[in-house]
């Protein structure tokens, strides 16, 4: 086969290792109005845009719960916009620091400019959002063609196909069977396979597994291997085509996937 496209996904793919960034946006947002969300409780709907993913937290029973305890009223759309206005003002001001290229991308960059394979991306961050990491990871080299949000497919986020869909299109990609979706979270490979795309899911850094890159450093290897195989088992729940350990393996994927079909005599 001949790859079309490479669609990443942006926070905990191609940059923030561990997904960090939303993750301390969120938990800060919610406690700023006295509600305590855990990690476990954020990252079961990463993927999502990010106004979504407000409202998927606050209708989870146990922040219904507290809400009503602490308000002794249920949160309204109007306490779901405050929260997410509060979100990405947070969020914001901290995106620059969560910017840096994961490892192993700037070989999977050199991989696809010398074979000429269009690349781009689907997130669940916002125009405002990408306008502070694009120009960062730019600066490192990672220049996406195409950068798809929901805002451009009339709200429709991950898990649908509409976002990966459109950035093909925009990247005059015919065969979406062609096209190989990355990404770091359950989301990810369910847009993939909507769009009935290859989908790879990188351990290493991602969402799923949530650790900064300098605490997951500091674990003896026994337990780096554990959180590696727990994460390899939900993206292998799901369906997921390719699993690997890290950025640093996506070039001998890609290159194994780029060669061309011998056809039997």
């Amino acid at each position: 086969m001949t790859i079309q496209a490479v669609i990443f996904d942006w926070a905990g793919t191609t940059i923030d290792y561990g997904s960090r960034a939303p993750i301390v946006a969120f938990q800060q947002a919610f406690a700023n109005v006295g509600i305590d969300i855990t990690e476990a409780e954020i990252r079961q709907d990463m993927g999502l845009d990010k106004y979504t993913h407000i409202h998927k937290i606050i209708n989870l029973p146990s922040v219904q719960n507290d809400w009503q305890a602490r308000f002794q009223v249920l949160p309204t759309s109007d306490d779901c916009d405050h929260i997410f206005m509060d979100f990405k003002a947070i969020l914001l001001a901290s995106l620059t620091e969560f910017a840096q290229l994961k490892p192993g991308m700037a070989a999977v960059i050199d991989f696809l400019n010398d074979n000429q394979i269009a690349y781009g991306s689907t997130t669940g961050y916002d125009e405002e959002m990408l306008a502070i990491v694009q120009p960062i990871a730019a600066s490192q080299g990672y220049r996406p063609t195409v950068n798809i949000t929901s805002a451009q497919t009339n709200g429709i986020g991950r898990p649908a196909s509409a976002m990966l869909e459109l950035a093909c299109d925009r990247l005059e990609v015919t065969d979406y069977a062609n096209v190989v979706k990355v990404g770091d979270s359950i989301n990810d490979i369910l847009e993939g396979q909507n769009a009935d795309a290859i989908t790879v899911g990188i351990i290493d850094g991602s969402n799923l597994m949530g650790w900064s890159e300098s605490d997951f450093n500091t674990l003896a290897p026994v337990e780096q291997t554990k959180l590696r195989a727990k994460v390899a088992a939900q993206y292998e729940a799901v369906g997921a085509d390719h699993i690997l350990q890290s950025m640093v393996e996506l070039p001998a994927l890609l290159a194994s996937l780029n060669q061309p079909v011998t056809e039997l005599p």
